[in-house]
């Protein structure tokens, strides 16, 4: 269930300003630990949103979402 825990996760970061800003005043571990899933499947769920993507401009914002998770 934590691969439906990290897809409502990037949903919620495309769609929720407030929720990407208090997101970025975190670590990664803090973030994986509140949000109870890890990297792999956080990174599977990237591949999924990328599988679903029907143009190139929602493909770069999961990109540009994996990137700063890289980051972080």
């Amino acid at each position: 269930m934590a691969l439906g825990k990290s897809i409502s996760f990037i949903r919620k970061f495309i769609i929720d300003s407030d929720f990407r800003h208090e997101c970025n005043k975190s670590s990664k571990e803090d973030l994986l630990k509140t949000l109870d899933f890890n990297e792999t499947e956080f990174e599977d769920a990237i591949n999924m949103q990328l599988v679903k993507c029907q143009s190139y401009e929602e493909a770069e914002r999961i990109h540009q979402i994996k990137f700063w998770f890289d980051v972080l």
